[in-house]
């Protein structure tokens, strides 16, 4: 062995004393701290003071230089065990909701405080054994300082975004207000000056947003924007008026806008769209319903009185442009019947063309039909319609009309109607003819078309009580003239059937033609009478009996005037004459036989 060999493992000796010296200190410095910690924790625990006994006794059970005292120190941890629980949760979210500021994680930074609410429901109870240690911790961590902090800084973005939301407009994405509405009244000095903060602020940005697009003229947007904004304040459980109120107020002032400009489907269309808002919105009266109300109820007064006024057309555009907010239907159903009867030619084809149609007749309430009309256009052919009872509409298309040129009246005829009891409408046609007489043409209006009733050329008919024709003058089939002949319906039109043959008597006396007053004479129809009185000529060339204070149409070889009695028959026939005190419709007598008491030629 050299002495430079003896000298290196004399120093590592050395060296090894000195380190183990060194542990030896470490070691008994650590028995000391734990001897120390254990007899300060006693002491604490004794002064009641709890929280610091417990860091204590957890500082000596953490050393495990010495075995010292460990049953006592176990028992008293135990004991402690709450305290040591609410100091680890507390720092624990210490250390959580300074991570989540530094990350912006603002729904766990909520988590964060809702963790610091529960703990606290637990270890906060009013004079529960914890109350004061559990303050006290808290005090200690900071916890409620930071959080007070960070909530700050979240405060401050928010109402950043919402007022930079409000100077661009609003993009519709408003998590920002409910985000305000999610930071607890506590970082804002309380609920009060919370409710005025945030009022002011939402107001603010939710007026210029509304108010923007009111200006537009954006009606159904704004409508939108604010039943959006109405649902998510309820969601959140937030009252805000502003919203309806700005709302009526900009829709309100468009509505008076429509109303001003005359711009009726704008109102319409904007009217209906608010009453769908407001249903959305689940109210069911506010000002702008009254005013769309009213200003609908004076819109069908204007309409009633242009129907009234004959103005239909106008009446009719203004029931279908309201139909969207009210059933018109009524309405127009009646201003369109009102508008048939005062110019039924509408039903016809081309009724509504000027000039179309050169003759018409019409009638109102019999048929089955509501209005019903016949016409002729340019070419003479024969048109008929009628608005039925169901409301629907009726057209049949006939022949050109004989004689068409010389036509001289068009007319419903309800006596051959009741006649043939068919039901359906007669149209008689009379036109005149080449020698001096009337041509006369009556079709029935059938459902499955127009059909030919009677055709001849005659001075004059008339229908019998048994439903025959009796025509007086008239030109039979082969161009016989035949002063009195009878027609009679054959299951299809009036044919002739036979003539009048002409009777010859001797002047009946008194006995075999009963005299009668002129009061009775319409009591006995057909019955061979004599009547008594005055007879003159009126300006119409027709001879006619004044008798009893009663004026009679006189038909037959007369010839006389004065006093005078007539006999013959009188066959449900009347005529208008003159009388001393004007036109009048009186009976026809038809006169067999004159007898004067006083003639005059």
């Amino acid at each position: 062995m050299t002495i430079r060999q003896v000298i290196t493992l004399r120093n590592f000796m050395i060296i090894l004393c000195i380190t183990m010296i060194g542990l030896l200190g470490q070691k008994a410095v650590r028995i000391a701290d734990k001897i120390q910690a254990v007899q300060e924790g006693d002491r604490l625990y004794a002064a009641g003071d709890l929280i610091a006994a417990e860091e204590q006794y957890r500082q000596a059970a953490g050393n495990s230089s010495l075995l010292y005292m460990e049953d006592r120190l176990a028992q008293r941890l135990d004991e402690l065990g709450p305290i040591t629980k609410i100091r680890n949760a507390l720092n624990t979210l210490v250390l959580t909701a300074r991570a989540q500021s530094a990350t912006k994680d603002f729904t766990g930074l909520l988590q964060t405080y809702e963790s610091l609410i529960r703990l606290k429901a637990v270890y906060m109870k009013t004079g529960g054994s914890y109350e004061t240690h559990f303050r006290q911790l808290s005090a200690d961590s900071g916890l409620s300082d930071d959080l007070t902090v960070y909530f700050q800084k979240f405060k401050e973005q928010f109402l950043a975004e919402l007022a930079e939301s409000k100077a661009g407009g609003g993009s519709g994405e408003d998590s920002f207000k409910w985000n305000l509405l999610l930071i607890p009244d506590a970082f804002y000095g309380g609920t009060e000056l919370k409710q005025e903060l945030l009022a002011v602020s939402f107001q603010g940005h939710d007026t210029v947003r509304l108010k923007a697009l009111a200006a537009s003229g954006s009606f159904s947007p704004l409508l939108d924007n604010a039943l959006s904004m109405m649902n998510a304040y309820r969601s959140h459980d937030y009252d805000a008026p502003w919203v309806l109120k700005q709302t009526e107020s900009s829709t309100k002032s468009m509505l008076n806008k429509d109303l001003d400009a005359d711009n009726l489907s704008a109102f319409v269309e904007h009217g209906k769209a608010y009453r769908a808002f407001a249903g959305s919105a689940g109210f069911s009266s506010s000002r702008v319903l009254t005013q769309i109300d009213k200003s609908l109820a004076q819109l069908l007064k204007t309409a009633g009185r242009k129907s009234r006024a004959g103005q239909h057309a106008e009446a009719i555009a203004l029931y279908e442009a309201l139909a969207p907010l009210q059933d018109t239907s009524a309405e127009l159903a009646a201003t369109r019947l009102a508008w048939n009867i005062a110019e039924p030619v509408r039903l016809l084809p081309g009724g509504e063309l000027p000039e179309k149609y050169t003759h018409i007749t019409a009638g109102t309430g019999r048929y089955g039909a509501q209005v019903y009309v016949a016409g002729t256009d340019s070419s003479g052919r024969l048109y008929y319609a009628a608005l039925k009872d169901d409301g629907s509409v009726v057209t049949l298309n006939g022949d050109v009309l004989p004689g068409y040129a010389r036509l001289r009246r068009l007319m419903f005829d309800d006596s051959l109607a009741l006649a043939n009891n068919t039901g359906v409408p007669v149209v008689l046609a009379e036109a005149d003819s080449e020698d001096e007489q009337t041509l006369y043409t009556a079709y029935e209006m059938k459902p499955e078309g127009m059909t030919l009733l009677l055709s001849f050329t005659a001075d004059s008919y008339e229908l019998q009580a048994d439903g025959s024709l009796l025509v007086q003058g008239g030109l039979l089939a082969d161009g016989t003239f035949a002063p009195e002949a009878i027609y009679r319906h054959t299951g299809s039109m009036y044919e002739f059937s036979e003539l009048v043959q002409e009777e010859v008597q001797e002047e009946p006396d008194e006995q075999e033609y009963p005299l009668i007053t002129a009061s009775e004479l319409e009591q006995r129809p057909f019955e061979k009478v004599s009547l008594h009185g005055e007879l003159y000529v009126d300006n119409n060339g027709i001879t006619v009996l004044s008798s009893d204070g009663r004026y009679i149409a006189l038909q037959g070889e007369i010839g006389v005037t004065g006093n005078s009695v007539v006999s013959g028959q009188f066959r449900h026939n009347y005529k208008t004459v003159g009388t001393d005190i004007g036109e009048q419709l009186v009976p026809v007598f038809v006169v067999e036989s004159v007898g004067s008491l006083s003639v005059s030629y």
